[in-house]
């Protein structure tokens, strides 16, 4: 998932920059753009630079206001819900993520009348999230997915501390991020543990504001961030090698060069970049 990063020796001009993993690339968030890459079966590298579709308020009184605890969960979903919009294939992903979950909770239901096992799968039902984050959990692992989340994180982090970003750079960097957006994961597990307790049925639009209003009170606190180490280090990345690693560096250096105004960036073109691995 996505984070945002400041850079440190980049300087004060650096820029803030998310990601967003995908099974073949990554995109990648900048101020006023965002690059969409990947790796093709025959090993070639597409990157296309975008226009970002994140609407900021402008005004300093509605900005005031965005930041208001629950206002500003609505603005937090809204432009989650437009980044994931701005790539087909992530946006693919999450609809078939909610099918699968609700025919996951679907199947349990119908299953929890069999007998001894009914039992078990009835307490499924009421906790879908477990199994569902344990497929989740093994795609991350055991998939190109968990490769790319890593090499973004590289990628973002070898901008971080150095100000440029190159392979060797990116290499040694880590990919732990403590930003990283799948770190409100801790906050989606206690939200939905809350669910089978809160029968109403606006608590499934409600956790939404709780998971998010969580991630803004504690996303930074010390715990938060060293449980989403942890499940940064051992679910939901994996050490990248070097052909995800080449789609990460030449991603965030043609979005640093849109960002920085060149006049050899394509807007809205796809771009064939040579690939070594």
């Amino acid at each position: 998932m996505a984070e945002t990063s400041t850079a440190g020796k980049a300087g004060s001009d650096s820029l803030l920059l998310g990601g967003m993993a995908r099974w073949d690339g990554l995109d990648l968030f900048g101020p006023h753009y965002m690059s969409t890459a990947y790796r093709k079966k025959s090993g070639e590298i597409f990157i296309r630079i975008d226009p970002v579709k994140v609407w900021k308020p402008q005004n300093p009184l509605l900005r005031r206001v965005s930041g208001w605890p629950i206002i500003r969960s609505f603005f937090f979903w809204g432009q989650l819900l437009v980044q994931v919009g701005g790539s087909v294939w992530t946006l693919a992903y999450f609809v078939g993520s909610i099918a699968a979950l609700w025919l996951l909770v679907r199947a349990l239901e119908l299953g929890s009348g069999l007998g001894s096992l009914g039992g078990f799968l009835g307490f499924l039902a009421d906790f879908p999230m477990l199994p569902l984050l344990v497929l989740f959990f093994a795609a991350m692992k055991l998939t190109s997915i968990g490769r790319y989340h890593g090499a973004e994180h590289k990628a973002v982090a070898a901008y971080e501390k150095y100000g440029e970003v190159t392979m060797e750079k990116a290499r040694v960097s880590s990919r732990i991020h403590p930003r990283c957006g799948t770190n409100i994961l801790i906050y989606i597990m206690i939200a939905a543990a809350l669910q089978p307790f809160i029968p109403w049925w606006w608590y499934s639009i409600a956790q939404f504001i709780l998971i998010s209003e969580l991630w803004f009170a504690f996303g930074q606190s010390r715990p938060s961030i060293a449980m989403g180490n942890f499940l940064q280090r051992y679910f939901t990345t994996s050490e990248p090698t070097r052909r995800e690693l080449e789609v990460a560096v030449a991603s965030i250096n043609r979005l640093l060069e849109a960002e920085g105004g060149s006049p050899d960036t394509r807007i809205g073109t796809r771009m064939r970049m040579p690939a070594r691995y």
